[in-house]
């Protein structure tokens, strides 16, 4: 009697050591499982994201273009859908009010300075008005959205009235009032304008 008590014991410690490596099992086939759903459907929603990201951009793009066609900055386009949409906005809505979009713009003999934001950072090269001349128009897009990068960023300048900062400097007391609202106007009609794309 002993012998089938010490055997069932053993029979039953058996059972016991098989349903829980069966019950492991399980579970860790629904954890794998879990994870292979999650982690495919976070893949998808990535690449969903990435879609809607290019599409984001390829109509801000489209917009910027359509806005500018024909005027010197266009050449620009490619290197100013680069930046943010904010930054976009500010280098497009700034040029048209500082330069119609590069008609009116600092020269080096003769030659166009590609500075079509009244930028004034002290360079080798300078053109008329104490403006700075860029070395290309993708050297002008990248000093200049640097530039607003940081001010939109650091700074927290994040509205055309904000930006006024671009026009005046560290006080407006030099500019006429109609002037400042004038600049706010027409910046922030253009930048509304990137924005909404």
């Amino acid at each position: 009697m002993k012998k089938k008590l010490e055997k069932g014991a053993v029979m039953v410690a058996n059972i016991r050591y098989r349903i829980t490596i069966f019950t492991f099992f399980i579970l860790l086939v629904y954890i794998i499982g879990l994870w292979r759903f999650n982690f495919f459907n976070n893949q998808v929603t990535i690449m969903d994201g990435l879609a809607s990201v290019a599409k984001d951009r390829l109509a801000l793009e489209n917009n910027i273009k359509e806005m500018v066609k024909g005027y010197p900055i266009e050449q620009m386009v490619p290197y100013i859908i680069e930046k943010d949409t904010m930054t976009a906005a500010f280098l497009v809505s700034i040029a048209k009010k500082e330069s119609n979009w590069g008609k009116r713009v600092p020269v080096l003999n003769g030659e166009d300075c590609f500075n079509y934001w009244g930028y004034r950072g002290i360079r080798d090269r300078m053109g008329t008005g104490g403006h700075t001349c860029f070395d290309s128009p993708e050297d002008a897009v990248d000093t200049v959205g640097k530039r607003i990068t940081t001010l939109i960023k650091k700074y927290e300048l994040t509205t055309p009235a904000d930006m006024i900062i671009w026009k005046c400097g560290s006080s407006c007391a030099g500019h006429s009032d109609y002037g400042v609202k004038k600049w706010i106007q027409d910046v922030g009609y253009y930048f509304e304008k990137v924005i909404k794309n």
